[in-house]
C-alpha cells in the first residue's frame, strides 16, 4: 500500500497549525482538556481516505468533546463515538447535530427574553445543593445560575435544550471560584474573590451566541454526514454497544494515562455535572475510571505484549515500584482498548492514533512505539509515524517527575500520529 501523504499534509510544518483558528464552527462549543485540534482531525481523515477511497465508516473510541466526529460527518463519513465521560458525550452530541435554524432562533429568542436581570430579581425558585457548592461558588452566582437552569428546562425542543445546556455548564466554569485557565479545581485566592464579580446572565447569553454562529458556520457540513453520527457511553476496553467488523478507519486520541494528575478530566467535568443534575457518584469518579485509573494491588502474572513497556516499567520500578504499578496499569488497560477496538474494524481498516510520550521517574515511555507493538501482535500493520510539535497546550511545560518540589522535568511538547492499517489475520 502506498504511504505518499495528500498534498495537504507534504510539510511536516503544516501538522504544527500554529496560528489555526482552532475554535471555528461548532468545534467553539465547550472546551474540554486536551482536545486533539480540528485541523489535525481534519487532516488525517483526509489522509487516511486518500489511501482508503472506499472508506464510509469512522470510529473514535476515545471521542471526548467529538473533534473527530465533527470533521469525519463534515467529509461525509458515518461517524461512530464512545467515551465514558457524560460530559464529553453532552458536547459531542451538540457539536454533532445539525440544526432546525428556523425552530431554533424562535426558541432562543423566547430565552432571551426570560433571562433578564429583572426577571431574576423577582424569581423566587430553588438552587440546587451539592457538595462543595458554597465553595466554589458565592451565593449570588448559584442563585444566578439556578435561575437560568431553570428557564432552560423549560425549553421544549431536547436539541435546544441540549445546546442551551452546554452554554450554561461552560458558563458555570467561568462563573465559579476555580482559577483561570485550569482543568483543575484549584480555587481563587482571597484577594481574588473579593474582586470577583461575575455577570452570570451576559456570560450565559454572550456563550450562547457563540455556539449558535458555530453551528450555523457548520450547519450545511455537518448535513453531509451518511447517517447521523452514533455516540455512546461506555468503556473503551470493552466498547459494548459498538457493531463488531464495521468500521473502515479508526481516529483517536487516548488519554495521556495522567488523568487523576496533570489532565484532570473528571475535576474539569464535576461542577458542570454537578449542576446538570447528574448523579454525584458519577461526577466524581470519572478519572479513576479512566484508563490506568485504579492501579492493581500486585503485579499482573501475564506481561504486556511490548517490550516498549516492559523497559519502561523495569526502569521505573528500580526507582518506585508503586509508581510503576501505577504505570503498568494504564499500559494493561490500552492494550485491552487495543484488543476491543480491533474487534471492531473491517479487515483492510486504516488507523490513527495521535498519542504522546509521558516521562516518568525521568523515564520516556515511548507511546507511539508501544501502540505499534500491540497492535502488531492483533494483525496490524505499521504504515508510517508522523509527528507534530504542540503550540499551545493549556498544561505546564515542566512537572516534578520525583515529587520533590524544585527538581521540574518537561512534559509533553510533541505528539505522534501513528498510522496502521488492520490485516485482520489475528485478534
Amino acid at each position: 500500500m502506498s504511504t505518499s501523504r495528500s498534498s495537504l499534509l507534504e510539510e511536516s510544518d503544516n501538522w504544527d497549525f500554529r496560528d489555526a483558528d482552532t475554535k471555528e464552527g461548532t468545534h467553539v462549543i465547550h472546551s474540554y482538556p486536551a482536545m486533539m485540534i480540528p485541523q489535525v482531525a481534519r487532516g488525517l481523515i483526509a489522509h487516511l481516505r486518500a489511501l482508503k477511497p472506499d472508506a464510509q465508516t469512522l470510529l473514535d473510541p476515545f471521542c471526548g468533546a467529538g473533534t473527530v466526529l465533527v470533521e469525519a460527518a463534515r467529509q461525509g463519513l458515518a461517524p461512530w463515538g464512545n467515551d465514558l465521560n457524560p460530559l464529553a458525550l453532552r458536547i459531542a452530541r451538540v457539536r454533532t447535530t445539525p440544526i432546525d435554524e428556523r425552530a431554533l432562533q424562535i426558541a432562543l429568542a423566547a430565552l432571551q427574553a426570560a433571562v433578564t436581570p429583572l426577571a431574576l430579581a423577582g424569581w423566587r425558585g430553588e438552587i440546587p445543593t451539592f457538595e462543595g457548592r458554597d465553595f466554589w461558588f458565592k451565593p449570588e452566582v448559584s442563585r444566578a445560575l439556578a435561575f437560568v437552569l431553570e428557564q432552560i428546562r423549560a425549553m421544549t425542543h431536547p436539541d435546544d435544550r441540549a445546546l442551551a445546556e452546554m452554554a450554561f455548564s461552560e458558563t458555570v466554569r467561568l462563573v465559579s471560584n476555580t482559577r483561570n485557565g485550569e482543568f483543575k479545581l484549584y480555587r481563587m485566592s482571597a484577594e481574588k474573590l473579593s474582586q470577583f464579580h461575575p455577570d452570570v446572565l451576559g456570560l450565559f447569553l454572550q456563550t450562547l451566541a457563540r455556539y449558535v454562529a458555530g453551528l450555523q458556520a457548520f450547519d450545511a457540513d455537518l448535513r453531509k454526514a451518511a447517517v447521523p453520527t452514533q455516540i455512546v457511553q461506555g468503556d473503551t476496553r470493552l466498547l459494548e454497544g459498538v457493531p463488531d467488523q464495521y468500521f473502515d478507519l479508526m481516529v483517536t486520541s487516548p488519554p495521556y494515562g495522567d488523568s487523576r494528575t496533570t489532565v484532570a478530566y473528571g475535576q474539569f467535568s464535576r461542577l458542570s455535572l454537578e449542576w446538570l443534575g447528574l448523579p454525584p457518584e458519577e461526577a466524581r469518579t470519572v478519572d479513576r475510571r479512566l484508563l490506568g485509573g485504579t492501579a492493581p494491588p500486585e503485579p499482573a502474572l501475564e506481561p504486556i505484549p511490548s517490550a516498549a513497556v516492559q523497559a519502561g516499567l523495569d526502569a521505573i520500578a528500580a526507582q518506585h515500584p508503586d509508581r510503576a504499578r501505577e504505570v503498568e496499569s494504564f499500559y494493561r488497560d490500552l492494550d485491552r482498548a487495543v484488543c476491543a477496538i480491533t474487534r471492531t474494524l473491517k479487515p483492510g481498516a486504516l488507523c490513527a492514533w495521535v498519542v504522546a510520550n509521558r516521562t516518568v521517574k525521568r523515564v520516556v515511555l515511548p507511546t507511539n512505539t508501544i501502540i505499534a507493538e500491540l497492535s502488531a501482535v492483533r494483525g496490524y500493520s505499521f504504515i508510517e509515524d508522523l509527528t507534530r510539535n504542540i503550540p499551545n497546550k493549556r498544561m505546564p511545560l515542566a512537572n516534578s517527575p520525583s515529587n520533590v518540589s524544585g527538581d521540574t522535568g518537561a512534559t509533553m511538547t510533541q505528539e505522534h500520529m501513528v498510522i496502521l492499517r488492520y490485516d485482520g489475520s489475528r485478534r
